[in-house]
């Protein structure tokens, strides 16, 4: 068989286009696609430069010069352009980077009409929900024994089909508990379905969670509720206590019968489906003040996850501040190496009211600022100086003293104590391994050791 053939003939029946090029911008194979998007002939095409083909382009316009200059990826990218013909057409694309050998030989990038993908996606809405778990236990930052315990337990309870109920405050990451209960659970190939309870309107939400059945009422189709979509998956419902009342007696009936019925049909089927809920308030008080059902929280919580705010994993701090460090750094294409130590000091102390969203952030708010190789608390957020000093007007006029400081002496001593403690506590969680710990502590290799060598934390012998 004819695979160069049977390539042409499917990628010219494609509804999509598809360029490829060399690491230096020559197209080395284009696609001449149904909707002809580029409005170009692939004779046009081959052996030229990209720019050559598309002049209103330039290298920073170019998703695909973009790639072939970082290196990196832009999935799911939507850009106006004008094409061969000089008509601006706006199209949904995806840019890849084609790796060989470790070197990076040119890019693939395949893209679509953005109206056709809409018309299609919206079609696709009005049949089938769908959905994706992203995180995953590696995405839960943290080595306190709070975190430890969280993972161990999500572990361990995955595969059940019990109900589960997680709780916390705002930011503290209960959707990442959520996920990846899902992806460590035997569901993990089946829907994820998403769906925040406050953000829909009480009068519809019904017909979303359950479906609708054609002519049930005025303009409703045939269509399936969340529930259904989830089918053999997990269905997350986010704020419960946003539910309205009557609507989760109707919850608590299908957690009883493992049936639903669409509204306006007579006929009941059975769903698989593992619930998932979470509220971030505390769930008795929820049910004292009525926004939530007693009997179905005691349904609801056959398993229950309490996540718990940052003030409380305070050791938490400077791996989760190193992990996002480099996240951001890399993203945003900075070279930032660490944070100064009233910066770290500062974390500490602060009592983080937005929990890690809020660590998040600051931390990116000052990678963005920052004009220097290190975080200091010029960079920081002014919102977050603002709360720190309520918080020190606030100790001040009550009776509750203020929180005495782990170590006395200079700042500087203050700090390297206790970036010492947590180094030398990750040291023997991880048996005095480097790679590991480096890891843990979101920091590269060279950099542990650095800071161990300031420290005077020697390896010939158990730290301490």
């Amino acid at each position: 068989m004819d695979y160069k053939n049977i390539l042409k003939l499917v990628s010219e029946n494609l509804y999509c286009g598809i360029f490829i090029v060399d690491k230096n911008g020559k197209v080395l194979f284009y696609n001449q696609s149904i909707h002809d998007l580029a409005g170009l002939k692939v004779e046009n095409a081959i052996g030229k430069h990209l720019l050559e083909i598309f002049p209103r382009l330039t290298e920073e316009t170019s998703t695909i010069m973009r790639t072939l200059k970082t290196g990196e990826s832009l999935k799911n990218y939507v850009q106006n352009y004008y094409n061969y013909q000089d008509r601006k057409v706006t199209i949904f694309s995806s840019t890849i980077p084609l790796h060989e050998n470790g070197q990076l030989e040119g890019v693939i990038e395949i893209f679509s009409d953005v109206e056709k993908y809409n018309n299609l996606n919206k079609s696709k809405k009005r049949n089938k929900v769908n959905g994706k778990a992203v995180y995953t236990l590696d995405n839960i930052i943290g080595s306190s024994t709070s975190k430890v315990d969280l993972k161990n337990k999500i572990r361990k309870t995955a595969n059940s089909n019990s109900p589960v109920l997680v709780y916390g405050e705002t930011g503290t990451g209960k959707e990442l508990v959520v996920q990846s209960l899902h992806n460590e659970s035997n569901r993990r190939g089946k829907p994820f379905i998403a769906q925040n309870c406050a953000a829909i309107p009480s009068t519809l939400f019904e017909s979303i969670l359950f479906g609708t059945k054609l002519g049930s009422f005025t303009g409703a189709q045939n269509s399936m509720g969340l529930i259904e979509a989830a089918d053999g998956g997990t269905l997350f419902l986010d704020e419960i206590n946003s539910m309205d009342i009557t609507l989760q007696a109707k919850l608590l009936r299908f957690l009883q019968e493992n049936q639903i019925r669409r509204i306006g049909d007579n006929t009941a089927h059975d769903v698989d489906v593992r619930i998932i809920t979470a509220l971030n308030e505390n769930p008795y008080e929820a049910i004292k003040s009525g926004k939530l059902r007693s009997d179905l929280f005691y349904r609801l919580n056959a398993i229950n996850f309490y996540v718990a705010p940052l003030r409380e994993c305070k050791s938490d701090i400077v791996e989760l501040s190193n992990y996002f460090l480099q996240h951001f750094s890399q993203k945003l294409n900075k070279n930032i190496s660490g944070f100064s130590d009233e910066v770290l000091l500062f974390f500490h102390n602060y009592s983080w009211p937005g929990n890690v969203r809020e660590l998040r952030h600051s931390i990116e708010h000052a990678i963005n600022i920052t004009e220097g190789s290190i975080i200091t608390m010029n960079d920081m957020p002014d919102y977050v100086i603002i709360n720190q000093q309520k918080d020190i007007i606030k100790c001040c006029n009550s009776d509750i003293p203020l929180a005495s400081p782990a170590y006395t002496g200079p700042l500087y001593e203050q700090v390297e104590k206790f970036e010492r403690n947590v180094i030398v506590n990750a040291l023997k969680q991880y048996g005095c391994n480097i790679s590991k710990t480096s890891k843990k502590l979101g920091v590269p290799r060279q950099t542990l050791y650095y800071k161990m060598d300031k420290l005077k934390i020697r390896m010939d012998k158990t730290p301490e």
